[in-house]
């Protein structure tokens, strides 16, 4: 077979959809060498070719790429990634995000991360991005086969879009692996290069608003009165400029609990600071209120690191008996949680062993050689 793959994100390798990418095309010539692999580059992405064994690389250009990158981004999944899929005679294409062509003149496989345009009302944008949207929507009805990152997006898609649960199949994400447990020269050097101190509670996941951290400020406002030592909460991530409705202001909650000293943002941190910054925390916390899968968590629980998670969407499925799941709203829970980790090192050294065994069952060949399958299946399901 021949099996293309549309790399959009190839050049984006710090969002979640890059990462996908980079696994899923780094793996595949590995774990079926009996299969041709070509991955369909946009051009207005700038992103340079990869050199990797047993993969083609075909650069597709657009009318727009040096005049209106958005435009480009909707010609090529529309226009030009069907049309030069058909041109390389592609027996199935993988589009690994929510939007595969409408017009599709190979068989699609579509992966569909979350459907949170669809599921939160916040998040539905603008009317332009609403019909992206729905144009998007309706080309992932039309596909041969979709792959939903957990059970939970497998359900929503389902339930959502009205797609029968025969062509929807979950394939789990993995970890990379750069995320392993740390060695205490690591974490006292990344400790030492951000001016931080133990102990520390650690975030890194996004400011939006589903993320939850107008909350968590709120617990960690309580731990801190309560705790009676210095105690630090750690975030990661770039913020946003401005705050808006989709990113709300962290500042007023911040300054309202008294907490001015003792919450650090980082800014942007590298994976090997990220990978320390888990394993040297007493808790990572993920009081996410949606998710598709749930990345953090699962690096976090790899690191060796102490999970505390929100008890819905998909979380209690990718942490299960790895971490702690409490419910979203419930500050006090969280407050207490917190609270127990920094004082009960035993409890927290409990949970490290279990994150650990947990994300070892979350792996990136595996994840390959279950999508093979899916490829496999497309041709023999269209015969009959």
């Amino acid at each position: 077979m021949r099996i293309g793959i549309s790399g959009t994100f190839w050049a984006e390798p710090n969002v979640g959809s890059g990462q996908y990418v980079r696994h899923l095309v780094e793996q595949l010539p590995t774990v079926a060498p009996q299969h041709e692999f070509l991955l369909f580059i946009p051009a207005y992405t700038g992103a340079a070719i990869p050199q990797i064994a047993n993969l083609a690389v075909d650069r597709v250009p657009t009318p727009f790429d040096t005049i209106h990158p958005k435009l480009a981004k909707l010609w090529y999944e529309q226009v030009e990634l069907p049309r030069a899929a058909a041109r390389l005679a592609v027996d199935v294409l993988h589009v690994p995000y929510y939007a595969p062509p409408r017009r599709q003149l190979v068989p699609v496989v579509t992966t569909v991360h979350d459907l949170i345009p669809l599921m939160l009302p916040a998040y539905r944008g603008s009317a332009l991005m609403r019909a992206y949207t729905a144009l998007a929507t309706s080309a992932v009805r039309r596909s041969a086969e979709i792959v939903a990152v957990s059970d939970h997006t497998r359900d929503d898609v389902v339930d959502v879009l009205g797609i029968s649960a025969q062509r929807v199949h979950t394939i789990y994400e993995g970890v990379a692996p750069e995320y392993q447990p740390q060695s205490e020269e690591a974490i006292a050097a990344v400790l030492e290069r951000f001016n931080l101190h133990s102990p520390y509670l650690y975030y890194i996941g996004g400011f939006d608003t589903r993320k939850n951290l107008p909350m968590l400020l709120r617990a960690f406002g309580r731990v801190r009165r309560r705790y009676g030592h210095p105690v630090q909460l750690v975030i990661g991530g770039q913020r946003p400029k401005a705050a808006s409705t989709l990113f709300p202001a962290l500042e007023p909650t911040i300054l309202d609990e008294g907490l001015a000293a003792d919450v650090v943002f980082l800014g942007r941190v590298s994976v090997e600071e990220n990978a320390a910054l888990y394993a040297g925390a007493a808790a990572f916390v993920w009081p996410s209120q949606y998710e598709g899968f749930g990345l953090p968590p699962l690096e976090a629980m790899a690191c060796g690191g102490v999970v505390l998670a929100a008890n819905i969407s998909s979380m209690p499925e990718i942490v299960a008996l790895g971490g702690i799941l409490l419910p979203p709203h419930d500050t006090e829970a969280w407050a207490v949680m917190m609270l127990r980790m920094l004082t009960e090192p035993e409890v927290g050294s409990e949970y490290r062993t279990r994150g650990l065994s947990r994300a070892r069952e979350f792996n990136w060949n595996v994840f390959a050689q279950q999508m093979i399958r899916i490829y496999e299946r497309v041709p023999a399901r269209l015969r009959h």
